[in-house]
């Protein structure tokens, strides 16, 4: 993505947060949007923390996205080191889903399996917990993992705030949870996923 793509991409993103902020207040539907929260531009990873300046924390009933705590300062950044055993290259979580979680555990538990960014191509990718750990085991053996968007600008904007979101609950939690329907309440008939309900009230997904 060059620079005049990314500035885009930004500006969608700030216009999709600031509708779904108005719409969740008004809804009362459960998610939390973070405020903005400045972070520093880091050289290494050119337009990370341009995206991530413009939320704190999103959480729907499926995700949790928060900014990692190593970009946070450029100091952090810098006292930051990558594990020479990591086979994957100590890729940094730019959140965790949240199905595995019991809801009265994750005030307490920052989420479950992560979903990373690659500290070097800038690849947000999907790997099971248990495949991160076999590849530990053995680093010679090709493990599967998804890619889900080839930057961070495009995962939030077509990802999490887009229409890509029912594929990435497909990706990372299963299609029978991407199409889970609700079956009492005053969203009877909707989806169960809050964040899933809110996008498609914004008119940003189906």
């Amino acid at each position: 993505m060059d620079a005049r793509d990314d500035t885009a991409a930004l500006a969608r993103i700030e216009r999709k947060l600031a509708l779904l902020r108005g719409l969740a207040a008004e809804h009362d539907s459960g998610v939390v949007i973070g405020a903005p929260e400045p972070l520093p531009p880091l050289p290494d990873l050119p337009g990370v923390t341009e995206v991530l300046s413009l939320f704190s924390w999103l959480e729907g009933d499926n995700f949790r996205f928060f900014p990692p705590t190593e970009v946070r300062s450029p100091a952090a950044w810098a006292a930051d080191v990558v594990n020479p055993n990591d086979p994957m290259g100590s890729p940094l979580t730019l959140g965790a889903e949240l199905r595995s979680i019991p809801p009265r555990l994750r005030a307490e538990i920052a989420g479950g399996g992560s979903i990373y960014l690659d500290r070097t191509d800038l690849d947000v990718y999907w790997m099971e917990p248990d495949d991160y750990v076999h590849q530990y085991k053995h680093p010679d053996e090709d493990v599967p993992f998804a890619v889900i968007a080839p930057d961070t600008a495009t995962f939030f904007d077509q990802h999490v705030l887009g229409p890509g979101y029912p594929e990435l609950v497909a990706t990372v939690l299963g299609p029978g949870v991407r199409d889970e329907r609700l079956r009492r309440g005053r969203n009877a008939g909707g989806y169960a996923d809050n964040w899933r309900r809110l996008l498609i009230d914004a008119g940003l997904s189906d």
